[in-house]
Order: structure tokens, then sequence, then C-alpha cells
């Protein structure tokens, strides 16, 4: 699970003090409704909502938490299913639900469309109901925790609010990421495309300058001790460094 108790302190520069990251998280969601107006309060848990996703989001600073390892997190419901079958028991039931259910969570609301078009999972999953399914796992991870500790545990009533209100959930972690912290950073396709271009041209001057370089000590060497196979190899050189700059020049041995 995503800790929702991690502290990370900060330094706010608009207030010129120390912070801490959980509570900036949640007063971002705590804006966030207010603009979207679904004020707290509408629904019973709202109060316990904000917190627990404000400790999902806080979690992503450290970054131990979101990258750690864990096998039985799938996109596919039938892998999770059989990591269960080999590790019977509510407490698996549990933990594994409310993982995966946090994963979907963070994935679809700050990360959806990372696949590439062409990816094995984004053409598997097309038709996938990611809302759905979400909602399903907090719903049976809500059900094992009952089981286990009862419909006091206050986490319960989280889990099933959360399955009953994933839309309104989804659209509010989006728009928190994209109004107040910009984890979603808006870029056009224009100037995607030029940073593309930027980064290609530079791999293209890196690479040409490399080739140049062996190319100067491979000519020394030749230069030195000519023969047929220092020679060939100072040719081949020469084409590929006329291929990456047309402007190269250089008289054949």
């Amino acid at each position: 699970m995503f800790s929702n108790k991690i502290i990370r302190p900060f330094f706010c520069l608009e207030q010129k003090e120390n912070q801490n990251t959980s509570f900036f998280f949640l007063e971002q969601i705590l804006k966030t409704r207010i603009s979207l107006h679904v004020e707290t309060g509408q629904n019973e848990f709202d109060q316990e909502l904000n917190v627990y996703i404000a400790g999902l989001l806080n979690s992503l600073v450290a970054s131990e938490s979101f990258v750690k390892q864990k096998p039985y997190i799938s996109a596919f419901d039938l892998e999770i299913r059989k990591w269960l079958e080999n590790h019977p028991g509510l407490r698996n039931e549990y933990v594994v639900y409310r993982d995966n259910a946090d994963f979907g969570l963070i994935h679809t609301s700050l990360f959806s469309g990372y696949e590439h078009p062409g990816s094995y999972h984004h053409i598997v999953l097309a038709d996938t109901d990611d809302q759905g399914r979400i909602a399903l796992y907090y719903e049976m991870a809500a059900s094992a925790l009952m089981h286990l500790q009862g419909c006091s545990n206050s986490l319960v009533n989280v889990f099933m609010s959360l399955a009953d209100n994933i839309s309104m959930i989804l659209t509010i972690i989006r728009h928190t990421a994209t109004s107040y912290f910009d984890f979603l950073e808006k870029i056009s396709d224009g100037s995607f495309y030029h940073l593309e271009k930027e980064i290609e041209d530079l791999d293209k001057k890196i690479n040409y300058q490399n080739k140049l370089d062996e190319f100067l000590k491979l000519y020394g060497q030749y230069k030195e001790n000519p023969d047929e196979d220092l020679k060939s190899k100072v040719m081949d050189l020469a084409k590929e460094l006329k291929n990456l700059n047309d402007q190269f020049r250089f008289n054949e041995l």
C-alpha cells in the first residue's frame, strides 16, 4: 500500500516557512473540491477520503514507496487471482486488492495514456473498464478487511466510499495534479515535436563527435603504419561521418 504516514518537510517559498508534504497535498485537495463544487461534507466519509488520497499523493514523494517491487500488482485480473491462489488467506486478499486498487487509482488519474500505442498492454487492455476495476478492488479490499477486523475499522468505510465515488475521486486527483502542482505537465504537440527534434539533433552531434575522434585516432595510426586493413577502416569511418554531416570532407587515400 502507498504509505499514508510518510512525513516529508519542505520549505515553502511563498510563506517562507517549513511545511509538511502531507498537509500540502491535503490542502490542494480541499482547494480542488471547492473549485469543482464538490466540497467536503457532501458524502459521509469525505474527510477520511481526503486524508487517504493525500496520503497516496504524498507517497509519491518517497520513491521507495512507489517503486518498491510488489509481484502481485498487475494489470491482468487473472494474474492477481493466480497469485492469491498460491498465497491464500484473508490478510493477503486485503493487501493485494488494496494495493492493486491504489496503484490503479494513481496510474489512471496521473499517468493514464503513457503506454506506447503499439504496446502489448495497450492492445490487450484497450476495452478494459479501469474505473470499474479499481472500484471492484476497493470493494474486495473492504470486504476482506471487514472479515479481519470488523465493520468498525474506518478504512472499510473509506474503501467503500472510494468504490462508490471512483469517478469523482479520479476527477479530483487529476484536477489537483494539473492545477496546483503540475504533476501532469501541459505541453503542446508542437512543443513536444521541437523537444524531440532537439534531443535527436543532440544525439547526432554527440555521435558525430565520437566518430570524428575515432576517425582521427585511426587516421593517425594509418599515417604511422599504412596498410590495407587500416585504410579500409579509415574509409568506412569517413563514409559514416559524411552521412552524419554532409559538410565533412576527406580525400580518399
